[in-house]
């Protein structure tokens, strides 16, 4: 098995269910990029929520963010892949979310912007290490570009909201579950497929050469992109079925046991 790069989401599936990266995984990822192959996060969370995964790398390399509406080199600052969301959609979407009572954020130009002050929030700002600017009128923002808009409720409304916004918006926009709490919105052209071949041509790689692990409907462009793909055992079914090979759970460090495999290989 001829793989040269490693996609791989972050929450779910590097991440345990304590949002933590543990010392195993870890060590595998360091190991796979010191075999000569690439490594690169391709996650729904902002670069500035990636401190586990940056301190791994003191050379520079590509990290897809925002669910695949961007791609950027984390140490040079290369931009190589962003997409933003239309203003008029975006402006629908956040008086959507607020005519739902909605705990919503936005991200533009790497900074967050959300509706109101409650827990919700307070728990994003700590996670993805950012401060919030609170408005109520996302009309300026919306004219710089929006990245992403995330609404906050209940798993089970989450997929209400799937069903209904799929139909409300069609082909305007992409919109999906990421965490059991998160329901994100971006760009139609967004995903992490566009942004991996953006990546994978500038590194020189071919699809045959890339694997791809995830455990979320948000990872099934990337899975279906890549050459060979690994679902979480944590994911849920029909995403396993789609995929080459299924591993352990993320709380089974199921990422480094893939590696490892894979690196015990090389001997």
């Amino acid at each position: 098995m001829n793989i040269r790069l490693l996609a791989a989401d972050m929450d779910g599936t590097l991440l345990n269910d304590n949002y933590q990266l543990s010392e195993r995984t870890a060590k595998a990822i360091r190991a796979w990029a010191d075999s000569g192959r690439y490594f690169v996060p391709s996650t729904g969370r902002p670069m500035c929520a990636m401190d586990s995964i940056i301190k791994l790398f003191p050379e520079d390399m590509p990290f897809v963010v925002y669910n695949g509406a961007m791609a950027v080199m984390h140490r040079s600052k290369e931009l190589l892949y962003s997409i933003t969301i239309q203003a008029e959609t975006a402006l629908e979407i956040w008086k959507l979310g607020n005519e739902k009572n909605l705990p919503a954020a936005a991200w533009a130009n790497d900074a967050l912007f959300a509706n109101k002050d409650c827990k919700e929030i307070r728990f994003y700002q700590e996670a993805t290490n950012a401060p919030a600017k609170f408005v109520d009128d996302l009309t300026e923002v919306a004219r710089q570009g929006i990245t992403k808009i995330l609404w906050f409720d209940e798993p089970a409304n989450v997929l209400v909201h799937q069903k209904e916004m799929q139909a409300h918006f069609g082909r305007r926009i992409n919109c999906h579950g990421t965490r059991p709490e998160l329901f994100e919105f971006v760009d139609p052209s967004a995903s992490k497929a566009d942004a991996l071949e953006t990546v994978r041509q500038k590194l020189g790689v071919t699809r045959e050469e890339m694997a791809a692990v995830g455990d979320g409907y948000n990872d099934l462009s990337m899975l279906r992109y890549a050459g060979y793909s690994i679902a979480m055992g944590n994911a849920p079914k029909d995403i396993q079925a789609e995929c080459s090979h299924v591993t352990l759970t993320n709380n089974e460090d199921g990422v480094a046991v893939w590696i490892e495999e894979i690196l015990r290989n090389d001997v």
